[in-house]
């Protein structure tokens, strides 16, 4: 049997840090030297034979249960010696310390002493074999030496399924519907495990076709559990809706609604693993989007595609035998030609064989033999045991548990900690190894780099191997990146870890035992009780990660008596996260807790934090993100001398702790406010060098002394690579004042690795020298905000790296000349720049610097008032323009072959020449602008999808070449603010035109022609009142894709609603909003609405009745809100006429 070359057994960095502990000088002195030396011993004998016992675990459970037991014993000696070392420093001198209390713990000892000998004896009646180097150790410097940073491999090629990919990009690319039904039309990639669908779905998704043909993508991860109330959220997010909160199924659905009604948008729900046709019907009350919505879902059960009523299904079959081949080669041979190495070429093809086709596979073996690139390692791969054994666990390949044996001891923990994340899981870099460190998984080794140094290698080489790999969800701004595991992975952690580790979703509180170490748990308003009495009885926790299901109110409250009960108990924990919880206060006796590492509240309500928070020694992670109520850090704060994690970010907090230099060798301080007073002054700042990511300074009103900002010593933190200077400077300042500001901001010159950058508030009266060419050549983003006193802006045109520019309220500001532009012989200005914002430039006259900006992208002019002349003339890649508020400003819009999107707002002055064909949005705003413009637009863009018009004061317009125009193109139209008494198109020759919305529009009386778009599928008026009087001409039984209507009338037209005949049947959305005189929902308009599935009321006061009749039977959801005269008649179970609506599911009346 030839056997894979493991990389250290799982337990021996346990080991290795239990013997440090032991032979440190304080503990060998007052611990009786026999029992530490018997006890060193017995680990070591244990750790010889540990390399063995990994592999055959996996074939002997009896082996499993010997490792299981060893490992509790092993924890729990590792908790003891903890729990001695932090109460001897909290006493201060540890041998004072133990020698009077060393009773207390050597009987402890010997009872871990005798079982783990009980243990040890059984090693060779077991017939482990001992290693050959059975030295004590972790990860040695080789194995570290071998991990790559990142992989290098190009992502971009996908291996057999170009035909499936093309087919589905064309069904997409379609707009037709699902046949005779309203639904998004859905494809559904089924096939088994690792296959390869999510793979294929991402690829379509980030395909630049699909990409520019939606208006709208999102990318959810379904969990194997879930409420329709979390996926409907999880939704919204998705689509990046600001308004995605609460706990309301209809009016999340409603908002679901809102955002897309009218958009052609693509949904993908990636891992479906099961769902009802009810679940599936409540969840697709969204059928309003345009014509060509889509949806994609992954899963491996054909019957939930099935259920689903999927247009299309894809039945994914394993890769061809060439097809793998060329997988395989990708990723074993980069770089290498693999014809030069013919015999591991004759391996490989019998290993692909092993892998089945399946692509997951391929890729992880792939990685694997490329890191073990030998005939040696490639034959031990070949001829391992481990291929054949039993697909338990969940249908774990066993390629993926090869590459886990393979791995260094170190990274075993590292990444089977993650068996607690639930499927989907997305994570921040960052945030997991703050994790790790808080588990003492980065503290045994590597002298020569931080801990945190040593976390982004381990990190980055899960990355490189595929146990993690990028999320679908593209990045912000921000720089962050989040992470995954594919769901396979996940269950290759979770069959590691088994009893210890535990995520707690549904109804498996059952599965917590005592051995149970750590523990990811998802409480709701109903069990949460019942699920954390069992986590109290866990001893030995060490981890606790609470999710709190719901919103605001809705979320179970972690009260202080759920608090006592967790701190009195739970005494081990070394990380505690109450993230995103219903939580108001800390109780005091989190003081209880001497072990905890890592303290998670943000996204918490607290106002304050106790001063025993002061006592946890060992804190080094304490994460207040967006606690927005809190004020204020507890005045012991600095005791806190481990923290090496401090993130303020979103909170209210007023000043510093005094004296929060003391920390040692924080790497995180998110936010610091200077104060006036010694010791919250910025020289708090000084040494602490090791900071990174960002960093925000706030009040630096209160720096007047020069060598105080020096002192501050940015320009040695290198790590940095976002900062933010903030003045918060309201006052007006004498010409003293503004000059010591200009002092003191040119001595807090940051390190030149910094990438992003904003000056706020600024009251002197000139940029710093170092806002200039040279600097700052990392700089990929920077604000000016506020900075109201500089008369010229810093020379920034030849920053190499600047994408993001941000000028905003910088009112000293007449003239950007060429100076700005910073203008050499050799570059032109701004040459990476792809955002230009200015706004709020009160009084901003000229732009003479317009040449340069060869790749910008945005540029958004807003509220510059007195800026009278010029833009640049051409901007080759640019393809978003904004112009708003900018009244005197005559110029032409620069010339822009792939403009794609424009806004044009009250900027009179603006000539259009000529449009680009790829314009796909454009807003207008102003009786100028329109008068001007509109024509242009709608005859010349031919691919132009969304059009909002706003604020027409004009007379009736002449525009006959509009009479006939068929904007074959147009989705979306909004007309807000027509001052006129028709329209100058042809709304019906808009052929394509799904959704149309009319708001307050009080002179228009009718459509030219009398009539609308054929394949309309949403329709929403608002404040028409003359319109409203022609509503019976409007023809819309006529419009058979008509899905949505709302309609709003303030001005007592309607008494009765609707007219028989009036809408037609394809209807499944009906809104009705302050009809200030509706007095009647007529039965017979709605007797023939046979697919009405919504119907919403609100604020109709004289509405007295619905139809004695009843609501059509389609009807799944009803809500009526502000319409006093029926809401008692109809309140549940009470109301008189109750009887008439109870048989709704979903109904609602406030």
């Amino acid at each position: 049997m030839a056997e894979v070359d493991v990389g250290r057994a799982f337990l021996s960095p346990v080991i290795q840090l239990i013997c440090e502990k032991l032979t440190s000088t304080d503990f060998r002195d007052y611990f009786h030297e026999g029992l530490v030396k018997k006890l060193e011993i017995t680990l070591k004998s244990i750790n010889y034979v540990l390399d063995d016992t990994e592999t055959k675990q996996y074939q002997n459970q009896t082996v499993k249960n010997w490792l299981d037991d060893v490992s509790h014993v092993l924890y729990e000696v590792e908790q003891l010696l903890d729990v001695i070392a932090t109460d001897a420093h909290r006493k201060g001198k540890i041998r004072r310390f133990l020698s009077a209390f060393i009773n207390r713990f050597e009987s402890r000892i010997k009872v871990m002493l005798k079982r783990l000998e009980f243990r040890a004896g059984q090693k060779d009646a077991l017939g482990f074999q001992v290693a050959a180097n059975h030295e004590v150790g972790g990860v040695s410097r080789t194995l570290l030496d071998q991990m790559p940073t990142v992989s290098l491999i190009d992502e971009s090629v996908i291996y057999g399924r170009y035909h499936e990919k093309e087919k589905m990009i064309n069904f997409l690319l379609t707009d037709s519907e699902s046949d005779g039904d309203n639904r998004v039309p859905i494809i559904s990639i089924v096939g088994l495990p690792g296959i390869g669908k999510t793979t294929l779905a991402q690829f379509i998704y980030n395909d630049h076709r699909i990409q520019e043909q939606f208006e709208l993508n999102a990318w959810v991860h379904v969990p194997r559990s879930f409420d329709l109330v979390s996926l409907t959220l999880s939704i919204l997010r998705s689509f990046q809706s600001s308004a995605a909160h609460g706990q309301d199924l209809e009016i999340l659905q409603r908002q679901l609604q809102q955002l897309l009604m009218g958009k052609k948008f693509l949904l993908v729900l990636d891992g479906v693993w099961e769902i009802d046709e009810n679940t599936w019907e409540q969840l697709l009350l969204f059928k309003c989007g345009s014509l060509g919505s889509k949806m994609i879902v992954t899963t491996h059960d054909k019957e939930v595609a099935s259920s689903m009523s999927s247009a299309r299904i894809l039945h994914l079959k394993q890769l061809e035998e060439s097809n793998s081949w060329s997988l395989f080669v990708r990723y074993a041979f980069p770089g290498r030609n693999v014809f030069g190495y013919p015999n591991l070429e004759l391996i490989g093809k019998k290993i692909v064989e092993k892998c089945g086709g399946l692509p997951l596979a391929l890729k992880t073996l792939g990685i694997l033999l490329n890191r073990k690139f030998s005939e040696i390692e490639w034959v031990r791969i070949l001829e391992t045991d481990l291929w054949r054994l039993p697909e338990g666990d969940g249908n774990i390949n066993s390629v993926l548990r090869i590459s886990y044996l393979s791995l260094p001891s170190d990274l075993k923990h590292c990444f089977a900690y993650c068996s607690i994340f639930p499927k989907g899981y997305e994570f921040e870099k960052g945030e997991l190894i703050k994790l790790w460190m808080a588990e003492g998984f980065l503290n045994h080794f590597r002298v020569d780099s931080s801990i945190e140094e040593l976390g982004n290698e381990f990190f980055d080489y899960l990355v490189s191997i595929s146990f993690f790999q990028q999320s679908v969800i593209m990045p912000l701004w921000s720089g962050k990146y989040y992470f995954t595991m594919h769901d396979l992975v996940n269950d290759l952690a979770k069959s590691l870890t088994r009893e210890s580790r535990l995520r707690i979703e549904g109804d498996n509180v059952q599965d917590i035992n005592e051995r149970t170490r750590h523990i990811w748990c998802c409480l709701d308003l109903e069990d949460g009780d019942r699920k954390l009495k069992h986590i109290h009885n866990i001893k030995g926790l060490q981890s606790l990660m609470v999710e709190a299901q719901g919103y605001g109110d809705q979320r179970f409250k972690i009260s202080t008596d759920v608090q006592l009960n967790l701190f009195f108990r739970l005494k081990y924990l070394r990380m505690l996260s109450f993230n995103g919880c219903n939580l108001l206060e800390l109780a005091d006796e989190i003081r209880n807790l001497k072990l905890l590492r890592y303290l998670d509240l943000s996204y918490t309500e607290i106002t304050s934090l106790p001063n025993s928070i002061c006592k946890l020694y060992n804190l080094h992670t304490l994460l207040l993100e967006e606690c927005f109520k809190l004020t204020e850090l507890p005045s012991n704060f600095c005791k806190l001398v481990n923290l090496r994690h401090l993130n303020l970010k979103g909170t209210h907090i007023k000043k510093m702790p005094k004296e929060i230099r003391g920390l040692i060798n924080p790497e995180m301080l998110t936010d610091f406010i200077v104060g006036e007073q010694h010791g919250f002054d910025i020289k708090q700042l000084a040494e602490l060098n090791h900071l990174k990511g960002r960093l925000q300074i706030s009040g630096l009103k209160n720096v007047s002394d020069l060598a105080d900002a020096m002192a501050a010593n940015l320009k040695d933190k290198k790590h940095l690579e976002e900062l933010s200077l903030s003045y918060d400077e309201w006052r007006e300042m004498d010409g003293s004042v503004t000059e010591a500001r200009v002092s003191v901001l040119e001595a807090l010159q940051p390190n030149r690795n910094l990438m992003r950058l904003t000056i706020n508030d600024y009251r002197g009266s000139s940029f710093p020298n170092w806002l200039g060419d040279h600097h700052l050549p990392n700089l990929v983003s920077l604000e000016l905000l506020g900075c109201t006193h500089c008369s010229q802006l810093p020379p920034l045109g030849q920053f190499p790296s600047l994408k993001k520019l941000s000028i905003s309220g910088c009112h000293g500001i007449e003239i950007i000349g060429s100076e700005f532009c910073s203008y050499n012989s050799s570059n032109v200005a701004f040459r990476s720049l792809e955002t230009l914002r200015v706004e709020y430039m009160s009084e901003w006259k000229e732009w003479l610097c317009l040449e340069g900006f060869p790749l910008l992208q945005e540029l958004c002019l807003k509220q510059c008032p007195k800026l009278k002349s010029a833009l640049p003339h051409h901007l080759p890649c640019l393809q978003k323009l904004e112009i708003i508020d900018c009244e005197e400003l005559e110029a032409s819009i620069p010339k822009a072959a792939n403009i794609s999107d424009i806004e044009l707002k009250r900027c009179d002055g603006i000539l259009i020449n000529e449009l680009p064909s790829s314009l796909k949005r454009a807003i207008l705003c102003g009786t100028h602008v329109i008068e001007s413009t509109l024509e242009k637009v709608l005859i010349n863009s031919a691919f132009l999808e969304e059009l909002e018009v706003e604020d027409f004061f004009g007379q009736n317009m002449e525009w006959s070449s509009l009479y006939m125009c068929s904007c074959y193109s147009l989705r979306t139209l909004t007309i807000t603010g027509w001052h006129s008494s028709s329209l100058p198109f042809a709304l019906y020759l808009f052929n394509n035109l799904n959704s149309l919305v009319l708001y307050d529009c009080p002179w228009l009386e009718s459509f030219f022609g009398r009539q609308l778009p054929c394949n309309l599928g949403s329709l929403r008026i608002e404040r028409c009142p003359n319109l409203m009087a022609s509503i019976e001409e409007w023809g819309l039984f006529k419009l058979k894709s008509l899905k949505q209507f709302s309609l709003s009338d303030d001005f007592e037209i309607l008494e009765s609603f609707p007219e028989e005949s009036l809408l037609p049947s394809t209807i499944n959305s009906l809104e009705l909003t302050n009809c200030s005189n509706l007095k009647k929902i007529n039965y017979k308009g709605l007797l023939h609405l046979t697919s009405l599935e919504s119907l919403y009321i609100e604020d109709c006061p004289c509405l007295e009745s619905l139809p004695e009749e009843g609501l059509p039977s389609s009807l799944s959801t009803l809500s009526i809100h502000d319409c006093p005269l029926i809401k008692q008649l109809y309140q549940k179970e009470q109301g008189e006429r109750w009887h008439t609506i109870s048989h709704i599911p979903s109904v609602t009346i406030s």
